[in-house]
């Protein structure tokens, strides 16, 4: 049985969809205004990071290894899309190969050509890290089982702590027998008879992230070595060995644990308790530089401060443990409130 939620968490939810809501209705409402239409080919450009488009070549070429049917995409762009994987016209094994995401039609304006749909290409060199998690939406989970993101090279996520980076990619993704929905070279060679969504998907990143031997594709879906990194999440913060992630609904962080400097752990009591040793709740103040950042002539590496307010106390214990085995610096403090779910 889960556990109770007290009334704390419940609120807190409640808010976050809340702001999940708003976000989203924002970001659809901003591709209406002329400058964000004007933006577009800087943003159906922002994987390739600064290479010439002539240097990064066979992207969208090459033998079409999977395509996946219309699926909901949280980001770059929170609607339904589809995504297709190609081989690049490079030997095997080569830095070529590509993953095309598709998107609404006419996505930042009406143009005939098509130059205004949402269509991104990401080349696999520029792909750091794929990420399988259960689906922590609380809507439509029968659906779709699994969130599937993938880490460009460079990236933090949507957030405005940090520059311009690319947005990872997060799709959700079905838990279902492999069918006639799956297109490409693997995709209509899977078995229906022990072949899943899953397992497709897994073989034909695995198949490309095998030339970049600094990456690998970190599933997170039954118990497993990695399951404990699963366990100690708190609702949608997701502790790898290899960093943070933090995803909701509508927004997108994820932070390699060599970016995490040090962190305040700040235990708050609550001052109406009679037991004065009793802890109401931890918020955790992370101090972080920008990833991958190295600065220019004359510039240092932006420094930015996250703090995760009302941390359930069960989670105090496995924090310690993490940035130990990550060798994060940690400062113990204590806080006195009169009301802690309301903060005063």
């Amino acid at each position: 049985m889960p556990p109770r939620k007290t009334a704390l968490k419940r609120k807190r939810d409640a808010n976050e969809d809340a702001n999940d809501a708003k976000f989203m209705d924002g970001i659809l409402k901003q591709r209406t205004d002329p400058a964000s239409k004007a933006a577009g080919h800087e943003w159906a450009r922002q994987y390739y990071q600064g290479v010439p488009i002539g240097k990064l070549s066979g992207m969208g070429c090459g033998l079409h290894i999977l395509g996946s049917p219309e699926v909901p995409f949280q980001s770059p762009f929170p609607c339904d899309g589809r995504f297709e994987i190609s081989s690049g016209t490079g030997p095997k094994g080569s830095d070529g190969g590509s993953i095309s995401l598709i998107g609404q039609k006419n996505y930042w304006g009406d143009s005939e050509e098509g130059i205004l749909d949402a269509i991104l290409l990401v080349p696999f060199r520029h792909v750091e890290q794929v990420i399988v998690i259960p689906n922590p939406s609380r809507v439509a989970e029968e659906d779709w089982a699994y969130r599937v993101i993938v880490v460009p090279t460079a990236a933090t996520g949507a957030s405005s702590i940090v520059r311009e980076y690319p947005q990872l990619v997060s799709f959700s993704w079905p838990d279902n027998i492999a069918d006639k929905g799956l297109a490409g070279q693997v995709g209509a060679a899977a078995d229906d008879k022990k072949d899943t969504y899953l397992s497709v998907l897994k073989r034909s990143f695995d198949a490309h992230l095998g030339a970049f031997t600094r990456r690998s594709l970190t599933c997170l879906i039954r118990p497993g070595p990695d399951w404990l990194a699963y366990r100690l999440t708190y609702r949608w913060i997701l502790p790898f060995r290899t960093g943070i992630l933090f995803t909701s609904e509508s927004r997108l962080v994820y932070l390699p644990v060599e970016s995490i400097q040090k962190a305040m752990v700040v235990q708050a009591h609550d001052a109406k308790s009679k037991n004065k040793n009793d802890i109401a709740g931890v918020d955790v103040i992370c101090d972080v530089t920008e990833p991958y950042y190295k600065g220019r002539e004359g510039e240092t590496a932006q420094k930015a401060l996250i703090n995760l307010g009302h941390l359930e106390v069960g989670i105090l214990g496995h924090l310690k443990e993490y940035m130990k085995a990550h060798n994060i610096g940690v400062m113990m403090c204590q806080q006195h409130f009169y009301d802690y779910e309301r903060n005063f």
